[in-house]
């Protein structure tokens, strides 16, 4: 059974138009910098189809499927979180052997991810803590052999929240014409008066650029949908 967009109960007001601002694959670019990984930092700024090629790699293959992109793309977030085989196997419906198999491919081909774990896994063994890259730290009261992958889940959580915040922030105090009206981890739904599209499109979206300060400076881009008619009619837009 098909189930209804429920997005569609939220209508801008008469004259307005409503906008979905959504980071360009947030939590990866934040563990890819976390990381330091040079490859995959290149694929990032070069807008590859870095799901589709993390596939190749892990199937070993030149081309792959739809399904096997889908399941590559959740088996390596899993991986990057530090999800064990057994967790990935049931996640991607693998057997453990086969998800054995992939995690020491990609750990072969991508180290630095590794060795973030192993960074972390230390950080939290010596002080019960972990940072992101504004300078917050999260401490850990809990048996810590059974915290890492809840700590390394919420290092490029917490930076992105802290991303889509500053934003909010910035059309709130700037922006007084834009109305905010919700906020969704890496996303913000808002609605602005139609008329005046042309010109604060390009405003929101300078409001939104947010500079996360590791060495090599983040910042990640920002999709755009809007509609006059619903938030679950929202198209995507260049701007």
């Amino acid at each position: 059974m098909k189930l209804p967009n429920v997005r569609k109960m939220f209508v801008p007001d008469p004259g307005y138009t409503i906008g979905d601002c959504d980071l360009d694959r947030a939590d990866l670019q934040v563990v890819v910098w976390e990381a330091e990984d040079v490859e995959l930092k290149d694929m990032l700024r070069a807008g590859i189809d870095i799901h589709m090629e993390n596939a190749k790699l892990l199937y070993n293959t030149t081309a792959v499927s739809p399904t096997q992109r889908a399941i590559g793309k959740k088996f390596i977030h899993l991986t990057n979180y530090g999800g064990k085989a057994r967790t990935c196997a049931k996640g991607c419906g693998l057997t453990i052997a086969q998800a054995e198999y992939l995690q020491r491919r990609w750990f072969q081909m991508h180290p630095r991810i590794l060795a973030w774990h192993r960074r972390t896994q230390e950080s939290l063994m010596q002080t019960r803590t972990v940072w992101n890259a504004f300078g917050f730290r999260r401490f850990y009261f809990s048996r810590i052999e059974n915290t890492l992958p809840e700590a390394l889940a919420w290092v490029p959580q917490s930076t992105v929240a802290i991303v889509i915040n500053h934003g909010l922030r910035n059309i709130f105090q700037n922006l007084p014409q834009v109305q905010l009206l919700l906020q969704v981890h890496d996303s913000l739904v808002l609605q602005f008066p139609t008329k005046q599209t042309s010109a604060l499109l390009p405003k929101i979206k300078q409001q939104l650029s947010i500079t996360i300060p590791y060495t090599d400076p983040l910042v990640i881009g920002v999709g755009l949908k809007t509609s006059t008619v619903s938030w679950g009619d929202c198209k995507k837009v260049n701007w």
